[in-house]
């Protein structure tokens, strides 16, 4: 009830008559304690100050999630976040569908894709209308933090030469060639439709398939890649071949087919035994 109400219905409880003078300091009195008794006693608080708390609890959450984001961008998505509850750095990232993505180097690529991506996004979340300058900066920053190398990242070693390339290429362009092969190696173990056949083997649960049909299992369980070919591997040919061109990139073929090989061997498969006889 509102105020008003409340006091109404206390009224007719307690048989007050306002226009009674003889009462009137001790009516004063108990409609004064009506109003007290009004917010200290019936209006409950307690559930919304438990959703507000709750709400910035959630916010707080985000905004330790999305801590790599320099402050700008990362409030923008917090404010977003607070008022829309979308997780807004996901769902621009699964906009973002360029398998080279993480190769940017400049202001003029993170342009184009943006000019892609906003139209999209907008129509989806009305939201984000008049922001596409925010999409453009958050795609920059999308990138830098996906180039992040993790704390357990730096303790690979590949060789002198291409680990003294990825260093090199990560100080100089903000580009880390390990995340691009590390996301190419994950991608391309859930994708055995795209393996050619010769790489192509049928794995132990390939005869029982049919006891999985109906459930949600990645295709690759049915299938092992033949790693030890020699040509082609993890489908290098039309990956480099489609590259953009620059100059961190040109001639190094066989360093990305190494990067990809390691992550494949160690944080795909397992396999970490085989990379000495690779190397």
């Amino acid at each position: 009830m509102r105020l008003e109400e409340y006091i109404i219905k206390r009224k007719k409880e307690d048989g007050i008559n306002e226009y009674d003078l003889e009462k009137r300091s001790e009516n004063t009195r108990i409609c004064v304690n009506y109003v007290f008794e009004y917010f200290n006693n019936y209006l409950d608080t307690k559930p919304a100050d438990e959703k507000t708390v709750l709400h910035e609890q959630k916010i707080d959450k985000y905004r330790n999630i999305i801590r790599d984001y320099d402050s700008e961008i990362r409030e923008w998505l917090v404010a977003i976040y607070s008022s829309h509850g979308k997780y807004m750095h996901k769902q621009l990232m699964n906009l973002i569908m360029d398998d080279y993505f993480l190769l940017y180097d400049s202001d003029a690529e993170f342009r184009a894709l943006s000019y892609d991506i906003f139209p999209k996004a907008a129509k989806k979340f009305k939201f984000l209308e008049g922001q596409s300058e925010m999409v453009f900066q958050f795609i920059k920053e999308a990138h830098k933090v996906r180039n992040i190398f993790p704390p357990y990242g730096q303790d690979f070693y590949i060789s002198d030469d291409v680990n003294e390339w990825i260093f090199d290429t990560y100080r100089k362009h903000g580009v880390n060639i390990y995340n691009f092969c590390y996301e190419w190696a994950h991608s391309y173990y859930d994708s055995p439709e795209i393996w050619p056949k010769g790489h192509k083997k049928k794995s132990e649960y390939y005869e029982k398939r049919s006891e999985y049909r109906g459930l949600n299992l990645f295709n690759s369980l049915f299938w092992n890649y033949d790693y030890k070919q020699k040509s082609n591997l993890f489908g290098l040919d039309a990956l480099y071949r489609n590259m953009p061109k620059k100059n961190f990139i040109k001639g190094k073929k066989q360093a990305f087919e190494a990067v990809i090989m390691y992550c494949w061997l160690h944080s795909v498969t397992g396999d970490d035994d085989c990379w000495d006889e690779y190397s």
